[in-house]
């Protein structure tokens, strides 16, 4: 029982930091335009598409991964500017129809040109490390390692370079960075260019776990709503933090329930902190 107790909080760990590169994309992309992205899924099913076909070419998993991570990004960032733009000024259930609308044609294109057959990909480390009374894939080690460093370094990044401050001074006030001559235009490509590229990372690196097919994106996008919903709507922090508690959650939730239990316990988990943030912030405005 022990074993297949730390099995699970290792493996939590992984799916919640790949989780966390998902749903960060969501909430940066809503703190800085307030756009509920709906295709955010398909852009971790492009991104494991990706690493798929490239590592035909590359026969380099790493190389594949950061190709595929760039090529999702741009391409991303371009459907989305051409969906999101024109919409901007208008009301934000017309931002979320055409994400979700952007989501099934993109579904139904790569069930067209690639087929709706799950996709294999051999992971590109075969060796184990031992750890307490387990021996874990190294693979899936590095996959949370890497997770949790892109989202430091993106951290710092919104703290000190010229584009993450940028970003934050639109988040918080758009026509004023506007008149203090932010390129706010440039801003907004660019998040949206970090937001599918995060996605895509993610599904490249989580592609040799999870294998891939056109509708992958749909089992994470409901999860990472959970998350970005759970974590504050634009708050990047909160977000990573409830990726982890989610990923375990459903990790060790499957040694005693099945996955059904295990997301209805989740929606019940989100409601009760959602609860408890709502009563903190109606203490805050009595005070």
């Amino acid at each position: 029982m022990e074993s297949q107790i730390v099995l699970q909080l290792l493996n939590g760990l992984v799916v919640g930091s790949s989780l966390a590169l998902v749903a960060a994309g969501l909430a940066l992309l809503f703190g800085v335009l307030h756009i509920i992205n709906f295709a955010q899924g398909d852009f971790f099913m492009l991104g494991a598409y990706a690493v798929w076909l490239l590592l035909r070419v590359t026969h380099n998993y790493a190389v594949s991964v950061v190709v595929g991570t760039l090529l999702v990004g741009i391409l991303g960032g371009l459907l989305l500017s051409l969906v999101v733009w024109p919409l901007l000024q208008r009301s934000q259930v017309w931002t979320l129809l055409a994400t979700l609308g952007l989501s099934l044609i993109i579904e139904q294109v790569a069930t067209n040109v690639l087929g709706g057959d799950a996709k294999l990909v051999d992971p590109p480390l075969a060796a184990s490390v031992s750890l307490g009374p387990v021996s874990y894939p190294l693979y899936f080690l590095l996959v949370a390692v890497v997770g949790m460093s892109v989202l430091l370094a993106g951290a710092f990044a919104l703290k000190t370079t010229k584009y993450g401050i940028w970003l934050r001074a639109v988040a918080q006030n758009r026509p004023m960075a506007a008149a203090l001559g932010v390129p706010v235009p440039r801003v907004f490509i660019l998040a949206f260019v970090v937001c599918a590229g995060l996605a895509a990372l993610a599904g490249g690196l989580l592609v040799p776990l999870t294998a891939v097919y056109p509708t992958v994106g749909a089992d994470v996008i409901l999860y990472a709503f959970i998350v970005v919903v759970a974590g504050g709507m634009g708050n990047l922090r909160g977000a990573a933090l409830i990726a982890i508690l989610v990923g375990e959650v459903q990790s060790l939730g499957s040694l005693v329930a099945k996955p059904s239990v295990v997301t209805v316990g989740l929606f019940g988990l989100v409601i009760v902190l959602l609860m408890v943030r709502s009563r903190r912030e109606s203490a805050v405005v009595r005070l």
